[in-house]
């Protein structure tokens, strides 16, 4: 058997031994192996979609020593454990849950509002010594699947502080006041992009947490990496660069661990809104927003590849002279001119999160040519990749 037949073979037993849903995430492959617990779930002011939610706690897993504790939007608790072979980038990750975070078997949530999810059938309840032991089993067994031996508990004390963090959020009485419709509006004013309404709900929010969290900096962070998340997805849904999002919260969500008072880590968090909401294209005065923001995905997708007008213009179903008429009118420029200002803000990301040389960043953004990259670069940006990489440094 391959790996991927293995890891289902075991995301079998895991789920008959546990009660808990266990799926496997192929992710070049950007779908799931079998059959997911659900495929996205209706929320008040959206829909949220599985395969988003549970990508995003893969790439937290490959972070986080093999294996991420999340909940989704719904409020249920999820495992993330990343299948990492030897010299290879992530292919798969073992999604473990949903279930729901409890002090003993016998307890029931009498106030759905505690989790702000709806009744769900088969949704087990696992205490958190359950929720450690179900995680470092799972960790294992990835390890053995990839020739890489997992150490038993080798970050026992951090899972164990998140897991307690994570029941006692959804145990206090004042958490049940915590205004989660807040962080749907914050959601909804990122993904338009606004940045002026964005601030100012974010800071409201901030106000919340303090008191939610009192003067435990460390639940404060617990809250603040949830809302990292919601903000990222926000961006993505918004139309920002999946790349650009996931390297903005790879490179910069360990920032976190490192602030020591409130307030230094509020001005972070204002800071990552601001890069969100800069990711986010403007769509709203243009005319034709759906084919714009249809042409926009399908170049950033294959940005690294030679782009024609015709493949562009396909893709929206339009005759190539209607097609250029509408960048015309609606982003003033060319096709061309479009695919360049797209490829060169994907390679200021690179210059400011990597370490790659210019050569090859031009060669990921789709320029063939070196000194061509630069020429447009300093056109686009008024300084060369250099220079701009140093500034940023």
């Amino acid at each position: 058997m391959d790996i991927q037949e293995q890891a289902l073979h075991f995301c079998a037993h895991i789920q008959t031994l546990s009660h808990v849903h266990c799926t496997l995430l192929d992710i070049p492959a950007g779908n799931f192996c079998n059959t997911p617990f659900r495929c996205g779930c209706e929320l008040k002011d959206q829909r949220c979609n599985a395969y988003k939610t549970h990508l995003y706690g893969s790439y937290e897993a490959e972070r986080w020593d093999g294996k991420f504790i999340y909940y989704c939007p719904r409020g249920l608790v999820f495992i993330a454990t990343a299948l990492r072979q030897p010299s290879k980038a992530m292919e798969y990750c073992l999604i473990t849950g949903p279930f729901v975070m409890t002090n003993s078997n016998e307890d029931v949530f009498e106030d759905s509002s505690m989790v702000h999810h709806d009744p769900l059938d088969n949704v087990p309840y696992l205490t958190t010594s359950q929720a450690r032991a179900l995680n470092e089993t799972v960790h294992a067994v990835c390890g053995y699947l990839t020739g890489i031996p997992a150490t038993p508990d080798v970050d026992s004390g951090r899972q164990a502080e998140i897991l307690k963090m994570m029941y006692d959020l959804s145990e206090q009485p004042v958490h049940t006041i915590y205004p989660l419709d807040s962080e749907r509006q914050l959601q909804q004013l990122i993904r338009d992009g606004d940045k002026e309404s964005s601030q100012k709900l974010l800071n409201e929010l901030l106000l919340q947490l303090y008191y939610v969290s009192g003067t435990n900096l460390e639940i404060f962070k617990t809250r603040v990496r949830e809302l990292l998340t919601l903000m990222s997805r926000a961006a993505i849904d918004g139309g920002a660069d999946v790349n650009e999002v996931f390297s903005l919260c790879y490179h910069e969500g360990q920032e976190v661990n490192h602030f020591r008072d409130f307030e230094s880590l509020n001005i972070w968090l204002s800071a990552m809104l601001h890069k969100f909401i800069s990711f986010v294209f403007d769509f709203t005065d243009i005319k034709h927003q759906n084919v714009i923001r249809k042409t926009s995905a399908f170049i950033k997708e294959h940005l690294s590849e030679k782009l024609t007008l015709e493949q562009a213009a396909e893709q929206v179903y339009l005759s190539k002279s209607y097609f250029c008429r509408i960048l015309k009118d609606d982003l003033g420029c060319t096709f061309t001119e479009y695919v360049n200002r797209l490829r060169i803000e994907r390679s200021k990301a690179y210059l400011r999160e990597t370490t790659m040389p210019i050569a090859e960043i031009a060669c990921a953004v789709g320029f063939d040519d070196q000194s061509y990259f630069t020429r447009i670069f300093k056109r686009h940006v008024g300084t060369s990749p250099g220079k701009y990489r140093d500034m940023r440094s």
